[in-house]
């Protein structure tokens, strides 16, 4: 199978799993019983978890023969994992199911990304023509699952992700050719201590952090808020769609739009999306501003994750590859992600949406970070 095609699948029933759970999944953990806070510390310890299970799984892969064995394995704990939710749902299961899935599951993506980021080198991959096939399948689940959940029950929820997973665990034993390899230097990639130590590496580290931590309420919260302004879960998943039509959009023109772009412009951008659509969120729920803002996830989300693979893949050379991955799934998408879940918690049935105003505080140090290029090193084959 050629390597576009196979990631492009990849990302595809991935993210119609990840569709389903980022949304949803709050909803149908308040359909077995946990209310507001108690979800806020579940889904902040999952992020917790998924930062310590990224770091500690990809530091085990430091070759480009590890990445496909290991979406095999993962996809494999990942479905045995949420399977066990249907039988596992009193309050201390709840807590031990969602660290135990929160150190596998998420750990696919920073795999499917390195990979993705060796093909681009290794066979000149167009990432946004297979990357934009995780936004299609994104908002299939959006729609597909949120139809289903309002019609037939949020258990479909759960269903959902064990029949993702299972696909997924079919993807991998499907040969690649060719396959990732390492570069023509040979040699282990660094370590993730390695990649830390680069210059420059802690202020992107910093900068990714505070534009993907700005979207936890969003993405813990956002189902629970609309729903109880009157919107169904089909409305909310038709909402969710807007936003990864709009990164669709943006995927699919990557080349001819943004390829003259370096990342700190990307970045920069993201970031005043970030803002604006956090201020939109926190003012109204309105419909018509809620569309405006699901319009801007093309920016806060699309263009900030762009600048980050373009400066992990272009601007790093080929051996810090993996750690920078690992190191932006585990700190910038994960830990930030968790601390501010859990506050967002604990704000949310005394603030309610104005919430998305703190999210939007978030995204301003990020300008000052970016006020100066980041640092940049020669380009690896």
């Amino acid at each position: 199978m050629a390597p576009a095609f196979w990631l492009s699948l990849f990302f595809a029933i991935y993210y119609f799993g990840y569709g389903t759970f980022l949304p949803f999944w709050s909803l149908w953990l308040s359909h077995v019983g946990a209310d507001a806070g108690f979800i806020g510390i579940l889904l902040g310890l999952g992020m917790a978890a998924r930062c310590i299970g990224n770091l500690g799984i990809m530091s085990r892969v430091r070759a480009a023969s590890h990445l496909l064995p290991a979406v095999r394995w993962l996809s494999l704990l990942s479905m045995l994992g949420f399977a066990c939710f249907y039988g596992g749902q009193s309050s201390l299961a709840l807590v031990v199911l969602m660290v135990l899935v929160s150190l596998i599951y998420p750990t696919l993506m920073p795999v499917g990304e390195a990979i993705a980021s060796r093909l681009i080198v290794q066979v000149h991959l167009d990432y946004g023509k297979s990357r934009l096939w995780g936004a299609v399948a994104f908002i299939a689940a959006n729609l597909v699952v949120g139809s289903l959940s309002n019609n037939l029950g949020p258990q479909w929820v759960l269903h959902a992700m064990v029949l993702s997973l299972g696909l997924l665990l079919l993807l991998s034993w499907l040969p690649m050719s060719p396959a990732p390899v390492d570069s023509q230097l040979g040699g282990k990639g660094d370590s993730i201590l390695q990649v830390w130590r680069r210059p420059g590496m802690r202020r992107f580290l910093m900068i990714v952090a505070l534009l993907q931590g700005c979207h936890a309420f969003y993405y813990g919260f956002s189902a629970l808020h609309w729903q109880q302004q009157g919107y169904s879960t089909t409305a909310i998943g038709y909402l969710w769609g807007v936003g990864v039509l709009a990164e669709i959009v943006v995927l699919a023109m990557n080349k001819r739009w943004f390829e003259r772009f370096g990342a700190r412009q990307l970045l920069l951008a993201g970031a005043a999306c970030s803002l604006l659509r956090w201020g939109m969120l926190g003012a109204t729920t309105e419909l018509v501003w809620l569309m405006l803002a699901q319009l801007l996830h093309a920016g806060s989300f699309c263009l900030s994750h762009l600048g980050a693979i373009r400066y992990i893949s272009r601007d790093l050379g080929g051996t810090a590859v993996f750690g920078a991955q690992a190191l932006y799934a585990a700190l910038a998408m994960g830990l930030t992600v968790a601390l501010l879940l859990v506050l967002c918690g604990q704000l949310y049935p005394s603030l309610g949406g104005q919430v998305y105003w703190l999210m939007a505080v978030i995204v301003l140090p990020a300008f000052w970070l970016l006020r100066t290029p980041l640092h940049t090193s020669p380009q690896e084959a």
